[in-house]
């Protein structure tokens, strides 16, 4: 498989640069994390779905987030700095691995449902880092952070389904509104007929203006999962409504 200038050859476990003819041989890490990635490239994956057997010990190994933070960062110095933005760690959600380097160069939205441009793109990727590190700066442990609000729903077609969602450090003063909006996103979603995904997980930044939605599902073909951005002009405008959800493809 071709990443940039490198090609991921799987049954060697390496990754070779073909501009200069170097050679990587990947660790058992570095290589199933990177064959997950390359599987739902262009989604992101959570980390807790990058979990797998290990070859002799018979045991899960789950990655903690300085785990997965040290993977990227190997990739991207593997990938070369034309290539870096290749791969990425999103802070709460998991990591994604491109197709390619090019974001979309449209403005910045003006509904909930457009493409936001590369300077706006990388703004909030820079928000989303430093947010992410003064989180985890002050955790105790590296383990994953547990939802400000959780709840399962059902639909009229009887599909069970689980919400997550997650409050920025340092926004108490959005607490009430923040719950407010969970329940009212929880009560919409329990009214779509038809749900395929098993999980929502949902992060709001600390300016609720930018929400991340993650949806994963699992079916016969393994694990699948959706990405979706909002940026709301407005941090009191209500996105969550039937019409929205069948736009974005949550509800069927």
């Amino acid at each position: 498989m071709q990443i940039g200038c490198c090609w991921f050859d799987d049954e060697q476990k390496e990754l070779i640069n073909q501009s200069n003819a170097t050679k990587w041989q990947l660790n058992y890490n570095e290589y199933k994390v990177l064959s997950i990635l390359a599987k739902h490239r262009g989604h992101v994956v959570p980390i807790e779905s990058l979990s797998f057997p290990e070859e002799h010990d018979g045991y899960l190994h789950s990655l903690s987030l300085t785990e997965m933070e040290q993977l990227v960062e190997n990739f991207q110095d593997y990938f070369g700095e034309p290539h870096r933005g290749l791969i990425e760690l999103i802070a709460d959600q998991g990591a994604i691995l491109y197709s390619n380097v090019v974001v979309n160069r449209t403005s910045l939205l003006d509904s909930p449902t457009k493409v936001i441009s590369k300077a706006h793109y990388i703004l909030v990727i820079l928000m989303t880092i430093i947010a992410s590190y003064f989180v985890h700066s002050n955790l105790k442990d590296s383990g994953f952070r547990v939802p400000d609000f959780s709840a399962e729903f059902i639909t009229p077609a009887g599909s069970l389904a689980k919400l997550y969602a997650y409050e920025s450090e340092g926004s108490e003063d959005y607490h009430g509104d923040f719950i407010s909006r969970s329940e009212n996103a929880l009560s919409e979603l329990s009214k779509c007929d038809v749900m395929d995904w098993d999980s929502l997980l949902v992060s709001i930044a600390r300016d609720n203006r930018t929400i991340s939605v993650v949806l994963k599902k699992r079916d016969q073909d393994g694990l699948h999962f959706e990405n979706i951005r909002v940026i709301k002009e407005d941090p009191q405008m209500t996105v969550v409504n039937q019409d929205w959800l069948k736009e974005v493809n949550i509800c069927g």
